[in-house]
């Protein structure tokens, strides 16, 4: 985008890893999978799916553990098995700060949406068992849209469906994958990211960038005053 100060009339949040903390029950159902397969992979492998949908992570998974051995389905039987069982004992934690950001954006009239690489299904599961269920009466999976982030399928149609511009709608996401999304969509990419290494990685690709939703809604949202989403880029 252009230098001058830009104004957003609509927030679309990322699912995982922004609104949740899926991506850990995620890393532990693929780990207790892969050491099904008599296999450990490690944590740096695991941060690289973060972001991508089936078909990127089935490729992944194939090239690191042997497209000759690894069954794909067996693995995602498996990984699926150890999730569903983790989440219904635990559930799934939120990200420090979503609770008051939604009550800002409500109480002062904000429109918002969710867009997620998750399919409905395990969105809805995973929004209930973090007890979010209804927070976001507005949401795109993967299955509603032709092709999930990096395209901008899924960012345009939740634009569509709150009646705003995606040129007029800020997007928060935690991952290059939604970043990419966001700006090819025509949106605004912000990054929420709380470890210093991917926020460093990350935030050139952002126009904003944050430690976390707490200081996002600090930055944005006076209790006492009106919103303001201007944002003033760089030329």
């Amino acid at each position: 985008m252009s230098g001058g100060i830009v104004k957003m009339s609509a927030v679309i949040f990322d699912m995982d890893g922004l609104v949740i903390d899926s991506e850990s029950t995620y890393v532990s159902a693929w780990r207790r999978a892969a050491m099904d397969e008599a296999v450990l992979l490690e944590d740096d492998f695991f941060e690289g799916l973060f972001g991508c949908h089936r078909e990127d992570v089935t490729r992944l998974l194939t090239e690191r553990l042997g497209s000759l051995s690894f069954d794909p389905d067996r693995f995602f039987m498996a990984a699926k098995a150890h999730w569903f069982e983790a989440i219904e004992a635990k559930g799934i934690p939120r990200m420090p700060g979503i609770e008051g950001l939604l009550e800002a954006l409500k109480r002062q009239g904000v429109p918002y949406a969710l867009a997620t690489n998750s399919e409905a299904p395990y969105a809805e599961i995973c929004l209930r068992c973090a007890g979010l269920l209804e927070a976001f009466p507005v949401r795109v999976t993967l299955d509603q849209v032709a092709a999930g982030k990096p395209a901008p399928d899924l960012f345009l149609e939740a634009a569509l469906r709150l009646g705003v511009l995606p040129s007029d709608t800020l997007v928060l996401e935690d991952s290059e994958t939604g970043l990419l999304a966001a700006r090819a969509a025509g949106a605004l990419p912000v990054l929420i990211q709380g470890r210093p290494d991917r926020f460093e990685a990350l935030a050139p690709r952002a126009e904003k960038a944050f430690s976390s939703l707490l200081t996002f809604t600090e930055a944005f949202f006076d209790p006492e005053s009106p919103p303001d989403l201007s944002f003033r880029l760089d030329p």
